[in-house]
């Protein structure tokens, strides 16, 4: 074969892969919009059950813990199934625990649930979110995940909003209290029908085999170490506080739930700008280490302001500028921790560190309940508090473990030898 010849095929396979990117982008998309409408509504859901602060923690460590399972399938999978493959297996794991949690009233029946929408959402983010790194290079690889989280995060500000407003009158419709458990339950089963269209363009992604080659074993081993200190204290900061913020804001602020569901949107909103602006703006001045680094240390006051404020309005506007920040840094962070992996190992290095962030996303979660059922409202300070020092301790780290880092996984690739379903 010419040279002329190699480079049309590869011209052909890279225009294919961007493709396959923005497919599994809408479909992604679309699914964020229905778990999100189904999320709002879980920890009310637990409530109507009956459930206690010191329980709804336990199942929100549940639903971390599910990624600790759902780690090693996510890893393995990729050597057995194509990127197509992976998701549509991790797709019917995350349906099978929704109805679980729909189905069950008791804790230890909830709990497995939990687990499981934790396990099916691992090896769909991780193969997911492979298959855009395979796709792209470079400033466009962070471009590309800046528009995953964005079109992410507006799904989450309607699904937000739309779950809000629906209550009243799925509850007229039912005969039953917006609170009751009945209204929930129909409002969780909604959002699940939709994300399980999520399955549509997911179908038309393309099977390509995943390109083989990586780093030696002692060097793939140093560097997922140094990626999974700063995971497991991003994943502690996190679960310390964000599973908890529509109960923050129907406790501090006594919303309802239309308010809660304005509010998140406003939320959602700014952590989708964040998440659009942050590769074009921020890391194309700073490079993606010092870009990343300044603006999560930038979003720790406003965490801060939104702990002491007094009212609704300060709090969710400094909430909306926090995420706005982090999303920024988290789809620059997560083109550089691939581009670090060659795409044999992508899936499978993605599933790990999940591992370390939903190890100490579980641990705070967890903790977190316990704090808030001693000091009712007030436990959300801490939690918030708690965050700030999670957030600032790997802003630091990330600094200093990789601002020398240059990484090479794309140059380490080479074809698969074989296809795969």
């Amino acid at each position: 074969m010419d040279a002329s010849s190699r480079s049309r095929r590869r011209s052909a396979a890279a225009s294919l892969g961007r493709r396959d990117a923005r497919i599994f982008i809408a479909s992604s998309a679309i699914g964020s919009f229905g778990l999100g409408v189904a999320g709002f509504y879980l920890n009310f859901l637990y409530r109507a059950l009956g459930l206690g602060e010191t329980e709804i923690g336990a199942l929100a460590a549940a639903l971390a813990l599910g990624g600790i399972f759902g780690a090693l399938p996510a890893a393995l999978l990729p050597r057995h199934l194509s990127r197509r493959g992976s998701v549509i297996v991790g797709g019917g794991v995350t349906a099978t625990g929704l109805i679980g949690i729909l189905s069950f009233e008791s804790l230890g029946p909830l709990l497995a649930s939990a687990a499981g929408l934790g396990a099916g959402g691992i090896v769909v983010a991780s193969s997911g979110s492979a298959l855009i790194a395979d796709a792209t290079s470079g400033s466009e690889r962070s471009r590309m995940f800046g528009r995953q989280i964005a079109l992410g995060t507006i799904a989450a500000f309607l699904a937000a909003f739309i779950a809000g407003a629906l209550a009243a009158p799925v509850a007229a419709a039912l005969g039953f209290a917006p609170a009751d458990a009945n209204t929930v339950r129909a409002l969780i089963g909604g959002g699940g029908l939709v994300a399980a269209l999520s399955a549509i363009p997911a179908l038309m992604l393309a099977a390509p085999p995943v390109a083989r080659g990586g780093h030696e074993r002692a060097v793939r081993f140093r560097l997922l170490g140094r990626f999974l200190v700063l995971d497991a204290i991003f994943g502690f900061g996190a679960g310390s506080f964000l599973p908890f913020l529509n109960l923050f804001l129907a406790d501090r602020f006594g919303l309802a739930f239309i308010e809660i569901g304005i509010a998140m949107g406003v939320i959602a909103v700014g952590g989708s700008l964040g998440a659009y602006l942050h590769a074009r703006l921020v890391a194309a001045r700073l490079g993606d280490v010092r870009g990343v680094v300044v603006v999560e240390l930038a979003s720790l006051p406003f965490a801060a302001l939104a702990a002491l404020a007094a009212g609704p309005l300060v709090a969710v506007i400094a909430l909306a500028a926090r995420a706005g920040l982090m999303y920024g840094a988290s789809a620059t962070i997560g083109a550089f921790t691939h581009a670090s992996f060659a795409p044999s190992e992508r899936a499978g290095a993605q599933a790990i560190l999940h591992l370390a962030w939903a190890a100490g996303n579980a641990a705070a979660a967890g903790v977190s309940g316990l704090v808030r059922s001693a000091l009712g409202p007030a436990g959300y300070t801490v939690n918030l508090f708690t965050l700030i020092a999670a957030y600032g301790l790997a802003a630091a780290l990330t600094w200093v473990l990789f601002r020398a880092h240059e990484p090479r996984g794309d140059a380490l690739a080479h074809p698969a030898p074989h296809s795969s379903p």
